[in-house]
């Protein structure tokens, strides 16, 4: 019990949590909360508290990519967000689930079809007259890998298209995916 949870009676803010969450997973990922970490970064109410605990979760995919699989779902989910609160945070959940499909590729490939979904949806709405929604490069580049990764044979006319796409890192990885299908 710390001074803070003696001195206040123990409650901490959302923002307190996700950094404290985010320490953990960065110092000693195999102790940290994952089920917290992960519900903070894809269900917030602020950014400031989607963008720590989304760190925490980037610390932990690249140190144990294993203790995301029960959360696959969680973060296809968080990376179709496209405006508001957690929308920035989205390449960062896409890079995670590129780590967890290069670890283990069965447990992203039953979901195959939303995260081609959320591919897709990334790519169209990029640029879309009355919209300021740009494709994020991160998650163009995480999916299209965590596709490869997995296999996803169904990504391929996607990723034909991303290829073609004036970003360098979007057309880098869908080629380099492309090659690993």
């Amino acid at each position: 019990m710390g001074l803070r949870d003696w001195v206040f009676g123990g409650d901490e803010t959302p923002l307190e949590t996700a950094n404290r969450l985010r320490g953990t997973a960065k110092e000693s990922p195999d102790e940290v909360d994952v089920d917290r970490l992960v519900g903070l970064a894809t269900e917030p109410e602020e950014h400031a508290v989607s963008r720590a605990a989304a760190d925490g979760i980037t610390a932990l995919a690249e140190q144990r990519p294993g203790r995301l699989f029960d959360h696959v779902s969680e973060l296809i989910e968080a990376t179709t967000v496209l405006e508001g609160v957690g929308s920035r945070q989205r390449g960062v959940f896409a890079r995670a689930l590129e780590h967890v499909a290069r670890e283990d590729p069965s447990v992203v490939a039953p979901e195959a079809d939303r995260l081609v979904a959320s591919l897709e949806a990334e790519l169209e709405a990029d640029k879309k007259p009355g919209s300021d929604v740009y494709i994020d490069p991160d998650k163009a580049a995480g999916l299209s890998h965590a596709a490869a990764a997995a296999g996803i044979d169904d990504a391929e006319p996607l990723l034909e298209r991303l290829r073609r796409h004036s970003e360098p890192t979007v057309s880098d990885a869908a080629r380099e995916a492309l090659r690993e299908l």
